[in-house]
């Protein structure tokens, strides 16, 4: 093996390491953190008005209840960043028929040498991890908190994330000492048409502010218009969507969420047939004939520019024996 020539060795200097364009990148991806953390929404924004208020009230917790596809989830996740500061002061989770206390506050896990430990959940954890930070507000968003027995998997926590309760100790069923910070928001999303919805417990209930989110052709145009869809055609797919919203069978007015892959005509034929037409068609399982009435207005909708203009009944419903 030949010896380096002298030539080939060169000492590094601290250009070669080129710490300027290190420096420059660490400022962009602080800068990118710093985004991270800006909710989307500003701050005249009706429902961030209305939870904040809430929280100013001194309620525990808000819900925002809707339809499906109103956007309850990014509401949530977006008030948390936007009343928190930071995406590191919100936690999440989803309740769901088999949830329970242990999931929730404390419970039993196995160790990997044998035998089990208890170990803090999700609540436990966003509590102790807001009493160690007093100066942020922290967020607990609770998917689809109807879709539990919420009563018995908040145990004896429910009495302690009322206001006026806040920062007492108190004893859970394990035998470990908790307390709720008062920098502590609860968010929780619910569809009103779940069959929990109706078991909500009063005590839940009187502890929590409700927010409603509408279905809103506003919103959906916007949300196109934004996607770059064609004028003309987001007038025919928010056309249809106001038709739904007029139904009397509240199960057919689906949020906006559901259109926002309507970007042309092909995409909308495929959103139709796996998504829009199946819901739909399931929500009037007892009444078929509203069904056969929606996809007509689903046909008039997807018609080209060109084509004639519907025909109404003296009732104001479309007359499909006129169509060709």
């Amino acid at each position: 093996m030949g010896l380096v020539s002298e030539k080939a060795v060169r000492t590094l200097s601290l250009d070669d390491l080129d710490l300027a364009r290190l420096a420059e990148a660490e400022n962009e991806a602080s800068e990118a953190s710093k985004l991270v953390d800006e909710s989307e929404l500003g701050e005249d924004d009706e429902v961030l008005s209305a939870v904040r208020r809430a929280h100013e009230m001194g309620y525990a917790g808000v819900i925002l209840s809707g339809p499906p596809g109103t956007g309850k989830t990014w509401y949530a996740q977006q008030i948390g960043v936007a009343l928190s500061g930071s995406w590191d002061a919100i936690r999440s989770v989803q309740f769901h028929p088999s949830y329970q206390y242990e999931d929730f506050v404390f419970g039993y896990a196995p160790k990997e040498e044998g035998g089990f430990e208890l170990r803090p959940k999700e609540f436990t954890r966003t509590c102790r991890d807001a009493a160690a930070n007093p100066d942020t507000l922290h967020i607990l968003i609770i998917d689809e908190i109807s879709r539990s027995d919420v009563v018995r998997v908040f145990g004896e926590a429910l009495t302690y994330i009322e206001t006026d309760k806040r920062e007492q100790p108190f004893q859970v069923a394990s035998g470990e000492e908790l307390s709720v910070p008062k920098n502590l928001l609860i968010i929780g999303t619910m569809n009103p048409w779940d069959k929990g919805v109706d078991e909500l417990d009063m005590a839940l209930e009187r502890r929590f502010a409700q927010v409603d989110l509408e279905p809103n052709a506003e919103t959906l145009r916007r949300l196109l218009i934004e996607r770059r869809v064609p004028t003309a055609f987001v007038e025919r797919i928010v056309g249809f969507f106001e038709k739904l919203q007029e139904q009397q069978l509240e199960t057919v007015r689906l949020g906006h969420a559901y259109f926002l892959r309507c970007t042309d005509e092909d995409a909308a034929k495929t959103v139709w047939r796996l998504r829009l037409r199946p819901t739909l068609r399931r929500a009037c399982r007892l009444e078929p004939a509203l069904f056969r009435i929606i996809e007509g207005f689903w046909d008039e909708a997807l018609k080209t520019e060109a084509a004639e203009p519907k025909v109404e009944d003296g009732n104001g419903m479309p007359d499909f024996s006129a169509r060709d």
